[in-house]
């Protein structure tokens, strides 16, 4: 929806809102609406427009049977922008962006979810050495593929117009897999940013196979083959809550620089 200002036929604003997936990630649930964007350009800031764009969203998730709405989506929960905003994820608001918890607390709404961006500068950091990681690299094989596995379609819906690569490990022994993860590609932020930069998402390991630094090994070997083709950033998106990814991360050199917000209010 656009707000336009009649005296000079100048967009002022908009808002964009949407539904996120059901649970098999199959189709869109209506029952769950989201506020997947929201903007006025400041030379309309301060006139309750932006109040306005929000309540317009609200009549119309309402009218299709959502009763309930999260401004910001949340981690894989906004079906558009994804590479355009956000980073790797439009999963909320940028705290550093505006004062969105003022705002969305004006208009009703409580703080739901916070998701910390997460980043490696690829050309600064170095790799962390030690006698695992070193066995690890004699013993297996990175394999890397641009063919999609089982991927649902609400990932289709998000990323499925980015460039992607799956890496696994292999043991050289059996062929078996000890993990695996996804890379999506964001030369969208060239022009903003000034470099090359990819996210990292999905980093998973069998039970069976957990505990042996198999997923240190994975990102810290997915880094160096990235470094080798010019990307100099590397990205991923963790919920504060999730203390193992967080570690995991922070082991391959991953540093916190920002977090994105969401709120929730019931319709």
């Amino acid at each position: 929806m656009l707000a336009l200002d009649e005296a000079s036929g100048r967009v002022a604003g908009f808002v964009h809102a949407g539904f996120a997936a059901n649970a098999a990630q199959s189709a869109l649930d209506y029952s769950r609406g989201t506020i997947c964007g929201l903007m006025v350009h400041p030379d309309f800031r301060r006139r309750e427009i932006g109040t306005a764009l929000v309540r317009r969203a609200e009549d119309y998730l309402r009218s299709k049977g959502a009763n309930s709405v999260v401004a910001g989506g949340g981690l894989e929960q906004n079906g558009f922008y994804a590479g355009i905003y956000g980073g790797l994820d439009p999963s909320g608001f940028c705290t550093s962006a505006a004062a969105w918890p003022q705002f969305f607390q004006k208009c009703g709404y409580a703080p739901c979810d916070e998701v910390l961006i997460l980043r490696r500068d690829l050309i600064r950091s170095k790799d962390p050495v030690n006698a695992k990681l070193l066995r690890h690299r004699r013993h297996l094989n990175l394999v890397i593929t641009d063919r999609p596995t089982n991927e649902s379609w609400w990932w289709f819906v998000r990323y499925g117009h980015l460039d992607s690569l799956r890496f696994e490990l292999h043991e050289k022994a059996n062929g078996n897999v000890v993990a695996s993860g996804q890379i999506i590609g964001m030369d969208l932020f060239i022009p903003k940013w000034g470099v090359r930069s990819v996210g990292i998402r999905e980093i998973f390991v069998p039970e069976s196979q957990r505990r042996h630094g198999y997923a240190q090994a994975l990102l810290l070997e997915i880094c160096r083959r990235l470094k080798g083709e010019s990307v100099e950033l590397v990205e991923a998106h963790v919920l504060p809550a999730d203390q193992p990814v967080l570690d995991l991360f922070n082991s391959a050199k991953f540093d916190v620089t920002g977090r994105l917000l969401t709120f929730r209010r019931s319709l």
